[in-house]
C-alpha cells in the first residue's frame, strides 16, 4: 500500500494505534489531534484517507468532515466515535464520508478500509461515482 493517511482523534492512543496499523501496511502517516488542526494540514497536504474521530474538542468531527471534503473531495474519510452518535455518523455518511466504525475497533476492518483506499488509489477498486464504497459500523 502506498498513500497518505491522516488519523485525528484527541485519544494519544487511538493516534498511536492507527500510526502503527497504517505504516504495517506500507501507508505513509499523520496525526492531529483535533478538528482544526485536521483542517489545517488538509489546507497544505493531499491525504488518500482520514480517519476522524466525531467528538474532539475545538471542533467536532462532522463539522471538520464538511470543511475537509470542500477542501479535498477526493479524499476518502473514515468516521469514528467511543459514543452511540447515530444520527451524527449517518450524517457524516450524507456529507460524504465513506465509513463510520465504532470504538473499540476492530483490527480486521481496520485494515480492510485501508486496504480499500489503497485499491481505490491504484485503481483497484473503489469507484468516483461520489457513492459511498462501504459504509458500515461495528
Amino acid at each position: 500500500m502506498s498513500g497518505n493517511i491522516l488519523v485525528v482523534d484527541d485519544e494519544k492512543i487511538v493516534r498511536d494505534f492507527f500510526m502503527d496499523v497504517a505504516r504495517s501496511l506500507g501507508g505513509n502517516v499523520e496525526t492531529a489531534d483535533d478538528g482544526d488542526a485536521a483542517v489545517e494540514k488538509c489546507r497544505g497536504q493531499h491525504y488518500d484517507m482520514i480517519f476522524l474521530d466525531m467528538r474532539m474538542p475545538h471542533m467536532n468531527g462532522l463539522d471538520a468532515c464538511r470543511i475537509i471534503l470542500t477542501l479535498d473531495p477526493n479524499v476518502k474519510v473514515v468516521m469514528m466515535s467511543g459514543y452511540s452518535e447515530d444520527r451524527l455518523m449517518d450524517e457524516a455518511i450524507t456529507c460524504g464520508a465513506v465509513a463510520k466504525i465504532s470504538k473499540p475497533f476492530d483490527l480486521k476492518t481496520i485494515v480492510e478500509l485501508i486496504e480499500s483506499a489503497a485499491r481505490s488509489i491504484t485503481g483497484g477498486g473503489g469507484g468516483s461515482s461520489g457513492a459511498p464504497d462501504y459504509a458500515f459500523s461495528l
